[in-house]
């Protein structure tokens, strides 16, 4: 649906009437970010609409799709503050409220998602997204009547929705009107024999029902349209199997397995049909397989404890009935299986105690009138349509141990869909990516950047732009913290700068700033001993020269990566690790510390690096980056209070510091403080690092912070 929206948009956009070019800009960065929001691009979107907010921060639409483009990205608590000011400034935003209401359901607040809905219905009373997902919240709080009422209101406006037959029918199902439900899954299959939803829901109904041989028909139906789903395989699976067609069946959980290797289920119940069939040793197989998936499996432990106990292996049988035992202390069976284990490995006192336990605690269980709570519901009694006992089965929920050895079944159709109409079929989810997580490094001069963040301005500092204005070099010196990497021809170029700049430092009236200039591109080439000493000459001559201070500090941290990143090859190497973090020289470090210690000591001396951050911070109270890369060197030593102190006061310089928000964000989630980390990592993505919403999904919580700025400790 919001492709459409948003492609009538821009169609309408595209024939406006002329107007002032401020306007006109303001409009194309606007329709650009739809555009890429429409092409699934939602980080570039995000930064375009931001363009458009820093001109008009008045105008709710751009706070809308922004909000919009962190939902798809999964920063639910990002796309709530903007939702919120988009309504703020635009009550009447009929798409707002949907998409909030989505987010509030998503977390389980289905009665707010609830007051969302019925807000946009308000508005628009006949829209047709907000009656269904208003009924599917309406639904997951159990109210299906009023849920039932929501979906005849959109059948009466649009008898031809198909999906909403599908809804209302699964509302009925939980209501106890099967033959309702019936009646409008058949709707469907009669309208479009095409639809795989519509077979899909009436064979599990069929099923549910005991019609067996009709649930089959469907999902033969239903597999003949999409035969790339392993759930519709499992439901046939199902079926088959209370058919006794276990040939049928076994080919069904097969089928699963291949679509899904990782599919404990499947293993699970083919486990089962192949110990019924006496392949006892692959029967074990498919069980290690599903607690090599689930670990805390107990229910498939014991499965396979009773058929290692069958082939003999009792050693490994006891280790897994142990582990059964002391997680249910009062499992008859399981010291009844452990009594023969023990028995046959001539611990007969072991097995004369396990026996008597479950002999009484059978007798306790017999004299008792109600049976001890058994998760899960219990099928061995259920008839089919023709009158036969169903196989019993467990549901996929079911951890009761009592009920092992019964094929498991999906709780419910369609149980890991979405539970709501959402606008598209995603792709970009740029969270979903395999991405390292680290701190954005630090800020250092050079003069070749490769900043990786989607349309920023370039950071500005006076002492740089002042430094600029001289002219020194052919290029810019800028601040970043990602440089070119200098090899083949460009290596070649800066070294022929190195050597010409150190003919005009030999004139009488050279500027000795072009020391800096040469350090810098010392820097570049990775020769770091000759960048400090550069800088260490001009600070001779200027030792209150904030540049040479910065980016002295800056090299020496560049050694003390390149350092650690070398001692850790070596010690990947030869299988050793280094005892411990990197640590702060000691000067009174032991005499007889080993001579490799003493160079690690020697070289990574952070105390070198703050002294000349504290400097540039005394001599320039503004320069955020010296914060910034002060924080890190916190951090590095562990004191991640101060560090988080140093970002703050990085932030409060440039409120557009990405990479300070991001790795305060990630300092306060190691602290425990999830909503204000979670918060400042949802403002970095929004300022262009992406990967924080990687963090976000896998870190992040879904509780609001009320100050992400305050830390106490």
């Amino acid at each position: 649906m919001i492709q459409r929206y948003i492609l009538f948009l821009l169609v309408i956009l595209s024939f406006g009437a002329p107007k002032a070019k401020a306007q006109i800009n303001t409009d194309r960065m606007l329709a650009v970010g739809k555009n890429a929001l429409y092409f699934e691009d939602y980080v570039l979107a995000i930064q375009y609409f931001n363009k458009v907010i820093r001109v008009k921060p008045y105008l709710s639409e751009p706070y809308f799709f922004r909000g919009l483009a962190k939902y798809y990205l999964e920063d639910y608590n990002g796309a709530e503050i903007d939702l919120n000011t988009a309504l703020g400034k635009n009550p009447f935003l009929v798409d707002a409220y949907n998409v909030r209401g989505i987010i509030k359901s998503k977390r389980k607040e289905y009665e707010g998602a609830i007051e969302d809905y019925s807000e946009g219905l308000k508005v628009e009373p006949n829209n047709i997204n907000l009656l269904i997902n208003r009924g599917q919240s309406k639904s997951a709080l159990d109210d299906f009547e009023s849920a039932i009422e929501d979906y005849n209101t959109v059948l009466e406006k649009n008898p031809s929705m198909l999906s909403a037959y599908l809804t209302r029918g699964m509302a009925k199902i939980h209501a106890k009107d099967s033959i309702g439900a019936l009646e409008d899954f058949t709707t469907v299959v009669e309208r479009n024999p095409y639809m795989a939803d519509g077979f899909a829901t009436r064979g599990y109904l069929y099923y549910q029902m005991g019609r067996y041989e009709e649930a089959l028909q469907d999902y033969d139906k239903v597999l003949g349209l999409k035969n790339d789903e392993a759930q519709y395989y499992m439901i046939r699976g199902s079926i088959r199997y209370q058919l006794d067609d276990l040939r049928g069946t076994m080919s069904d959980f097969e089928k699963v397995i291949e679509l899904e290797p990782q599919n404990a289920m499947a293993y699970n119940n083919r486990g089962i049909l192949r110990a019924q069939v006496g392949d006892l040793n692959r029967a074990v197989e498919d069980f290690s397989r599903v607690l090599a998936i689930n670990p805390d499996d107990y229910i498939v432990l014991f499965q396979r404890a009773q058929l290692l106990v069958e082939l003999g292996q009792y050693r490994q049988a006891l280790n897994d009935l142990n582990i059964v035992i002391d997680k249910y202390p009062n499992f008859g069976a399981g010291y009844q299986v452990r009594s023969v284990a023990k028995q046959h490995l001539n611990d007969l006192e072991g097995a004369r105690l396990d026996y008597m336990t479950a002999a009484k605690i059978e007798m306790d269980r017999r004299d008792k009138s109600d049976i001890a709570e058994v998760s899960g519901s219990k099928q061995d009694d259920d008839k089919d349509s023709d009158g036969k006992t169903a196989k019993a089965t467990r549901k996929k929920s079911d951890k009761d141990i009592r009920n092992a050895n019964k094929l498991a079944v999906l709780d419910d159709f369609n149980e890991e869909e979405n539970d709501e109409q959402e606008f598209a079929n995603i792709r970009g989810k740029v969270q979903n990516r395999n991405i390292f997580i680290d701190l954005e490094p630090v800020f250092g001069l050079s003069y070749f950047s490769a900043d990786t963040i989607i349309s920023r301005p370039k950071y500005y500092e006076k002492e740089v732009a002042d430094f600029n204005k001289k002219k020194l070099y052919t290029e810019e010196l800028k601040i970043t913290n990602r440089e070119i990497e200098a090899q083949g021809v460009r290596s070649m170029s800066i070294f022929n700068s190195i050597n010409e700049i150190a003919e005009e430092l030999d004139e009488k009236d050279a500027d000795q700033e072009l020391l800096l200039v040469r350090g810098v591109l010392y820097g570049s080439v990775a020769n770091y001993t000759n960048s400090i000493s550069h800088y260490d000459r001009l600070l001779t001559e200027q030792p209150d020269n904030v540049l040479a201070l910065f980016n002295r500090a800056y090299i020496r941290h560049k050694m003390v990566e390149e350092i650690r990143a070398m001692e850790e090859e070596k010690a990947q190497m030869s299988e050793l690790k280094l005892q411990g973090p990197l640590r702060v020289k000691d000067n009174n470090s032991d005499a007889n510390a080993s001579d490799k210690d003493k160079g690690l000591e020697y070289v990574i001396d952070y105390d070198l690096i703050l002294a000349d951050l504290n400097r540039v911070i005394e001599l320039s109270p503004e320069f955020e980056f010296a914060y910034y890369n002060r924080a890190i060197l916190h951090c590095l030593k562990r004191d991640f209070l101060q560090g988080v102190e140093d970002f703050t006061k990085a932030i409060e310089l440039n409120p557009e510091f990405s990479e300070a928000f991001f790795n305060r964000g990630l300092t306060l989630i190691y602290l425990e403080k999830e909503e204000e980390g979670t918060a400042d990592l949802s403002k970095s993505g929004e300022l262009g690092i992406y990967k924080a919403y990687n963090v976000i999904k896998r870190y992040g919580t879904e509780k609001v912070a009320t100050d992400s700025t305050e830390v106490k400790e």
